[in-house]
């Protein structure tokens, strides 16, 4: 399911609970006005979806729950629901960060002392080649926050910051960090940040 799928099935479900919704334009039609988080690559999974859902008129958290749980099925399950002023950045402002973890067979050799040796680095410059075929420098070294490899499952844990025209994939850092190519069997999305006043980094 592409990104662009998922935020139509998540406007359809906003639609059709019965809640109030504040109508927005989308391609001459009336839906749900909402805002939502970065997306998440076609063949990732995620644990970490969010959307933004504007109402016209106040609902309560659990009444929220009770029309939207009925519409869950094996592709998108409501976790939670929860009020927030209607003044505060959109989720898809306010996200700064996202962790994955990428599950997979790792080149021989490829340990902990490789991911540290990743991390010293100052930075890392690599050529992002657009389906266009415009290219691009990007520093792969600078997005990620933190990073973590279990040799014995073959897990390796990456935080990325996330930048417009600065966003590095999860599986170009592992490529970089390996000097190889993994064979993943999983990407997920763990969970998504944002920075609070002191820089530091808190889930959604």
């Amino acid at each position: 399911m592409s990104h662009l799928e998922q935020l139509k099935a998540l406007r359809a479900r906003a639609a059709a609970c019965g809640l109030k919704f504040w109508p927005a334009k989308v391609g001459g039609a009336a839906v749900p006005r909402m805002a939502f988080g970065p997306a998440v690559s076609v063949g990732h999974e995620s644990l970490a979806e969010y959307a933004d859902l504007y109402l016209e008129e106040f609902a309560r958290e659990d009444v929220v729950l009770e029309r939207m749980k009925p519409l869950d099925d094996d592709s998108f399950r409501l976790v939670s629901a929860r009020r927030i002023p209607v003044f505060f950045p959109s989720i898809e402002a306010a996200v700064n960060a996202a962790e994955y973890f990428l599950e997979g067979g790792f080149p021989e050799g490829f340990s902990q002392a490789a991911v540290d040796a990743f991390m010293a680095l100052k930075d890392l410059p690599y050529e992002k080649v657009k389906p266009s075929g415009e290219k691009k420098t990007l520093d792969a070294r600078k997005p990620v926050l933190a990073a973590s490899f279990d040799q014995a499952s073959g897990l390796l844990k990456l935080t990325l910051k996330l930048e417009p025209g600065r966003n590095v994939k999860p599986e170009t850092v592992a490529e970089l960090m390996c000097g190889g190519k993994p064979v993943f069997r999983r990407i997920v999305r763990k969970e998504l940040y944002w920075f609070d006043s002191g820089g530091k980094l808190e889930v959604f």
